[in-house]
């Protein structure tokens, strides 16, 4: 399919995408997400990082947090503290092997802060450094020609989970 070539309608596409980010959600692990949250709860302060995308769903992230109380950075601006002992760094990585990401995540571990990896991959380089996993099973991308795997643009389906995955931490901590 090329650009413009769509036939189908705004509100089946959307369905599409919301099916697809529901299908991915279903399969999220409860035990996970109450360590999250504990983690979230118990940290001095949140750092997030990660890269693209990713990066950008962090950063909503950590506005968020920052909204509802909590003392949260986004890793590499100008402002941001360094990271500590006590500290909890969120690492979103659709792949797991972002070298950046990677690194920022070796940095938190050396100063004895608490690393949780969100990813597609749970058994990633990323996810081997992580206290906590938190897998967004998210298939590999599909050429659109068969029925395994996403319809949309890379690793677009990560994201939307990661920010919906997100925002239901949001909500939880607010209604605790």
């Amino acid at each position: 399919m090329k650009i413009g070539e769509n036939s189908l309608g705004i509100k089946i596409i959307t369905h599409i995408i919301l099916d697809e980010i529901r299908s991915v959600l279903e399969k999220i692990d409860e035990k996970a997400y109450e360590e999250f949250t504990s983690q979230i709860l118990t940290a001095k302060n949140v750092f997030v990082t990660g890269q693209g995308r990713s990066g950008l769903v962090s950063r909503t992230f950590a506005m968020r947090l920052t909204h509802i109380g909590l003392n949260a950075y986004c890793v590499g601006d100008a402002t941001t503290p360094n990271i500590d002992k006590g500290d909890l760094l969120i690492a979103c990585s659709s792949s797991g092997s972002t070298h950046i990401t990677r690194y920022i995540a070796g940095l938190a571990r050396n100063a004895h802060a608490r690393v949780v990896a969100v990813t597609s991959h749970k058994n990633s380089p990323l996810a081997g450094q992580a206290d906590i996993v938190i897998e967004l099973p998210v298939q590999e991308v599909s050429t659109g020609h068969n029925d395994s795997g996403s319809v949309q643009f890379r690793s677009t389906l990560f994201e939307q989970a990661c920010l919906v995955y997100l925002d239901g931490i949001i909500l939880s901590l607010v209604k605790d």
